[in-house]
């Protein structure tokens, strides 16, 4: 794992303090290509010789009223004890989601920032997907992008998503 150069500004650092421990976060450097993931730890120490340090896995599902959502779940090792586990969902009609998408799609490799409990201290690494993962992302994640080509949400909420989450969680359960 080769360490990277990602940047992190200070009103993003502030809201990382607010996250859950093994919770997990996207950062995107508007005007860049940089993207990140981020996620605050116990034992950061735990992390630098561990590989990989992370699993990811995005899956596209499209609910039955035809809403697009991208589900990103990760998995990664604990110090003490099983590993910590997560989702999150994104929605590509929502520009902010929808740039991340993209800049997932476009690179075989992602940066992970581990930080400290406290926030104090982080650990960059740089991870390479599997190859065979990362065609199949791509694929998907292009066709998504071709069938939501429409003009792009501007409210913060959108309720249809939300319907669509609330579909798929039922469906999982």
């Amino acid at each position: 794992m080769n360490p990277t150069g990602i940047s992190i500004n200070k009103e993003s650092w502030m809201l990382l303090r607010e996250e859950p421990l093994y919770s997990a976060r996207f950062i995107d450097r508007e005007g860049t290509e940089e993207l990140a993931l981020v996620i605050r730890v116990e034992i950061l120490d735990f992390f630098f010789d561990m590989h990989p340090p992370l699993m990811l896995d995005v899956n596209p599902w499209q609910s039955s009223q035809g809403v697009w959502v991208v589900v990103v779940t990760y998995q990664l090792p604990s110090p003490g004890g099983p590993p910590q586990m997560g989702v999150f969902y994104l929605n590509p009609q929502v520009p902010a989601d929808r740039e991340i998408l993209r800049k997932l799609s476009q690179r075989d490799t992602l940066s992970v920032i581990f930080l400290s409990e406290d926030c104090q201290e982080h650990y960059t690494v740089s991870i390479t997907q599997d190859p065979q993962s990362f065609t199949q992302w791509q694929s998907q994640l292009q066709e998504i992008a071709q069938k939501t080509q429409g003009p792009l949400l501007s409210a913060d909420t959108d309720a249809e998503f939300e319907t669509a989450v609330r579909e798929l969680e039922e469906g999982l359960s």
